[in-house]
């Protein structure tokens, strides 16, 4: 299976929009919930969600060298 690279996802929940990083499982398939894999916590601001999906992509890509 191949993993997709870590994403930044939005959710409104209570009326806020919070942010959560997540990759697919297996890209040769279609998104949806069973097929994600989360990362952490829900996030208030976009910007902290995308420092840590890249910072998730960087180590995977050290990882595999």
């Amino acid at each position: 299976m191949n993993k997709s690279d870590w994403m930044v996802t939005s959710n409104s929940i209570n009326g806020k929009t919070v942010y959560g990083v997540y990759r697919l499982k297996d890209i040769s398939t279609v998104d949806h919930s069973g097929n994600r894999e989360n990362y952490g916590d829900y996030y208030e601001d976009r910007e902290s969600a995308e420092k840590l999906a890249k910072q998730l992509n960087e180590e995977d890509v050290h990882g595999q060298e």
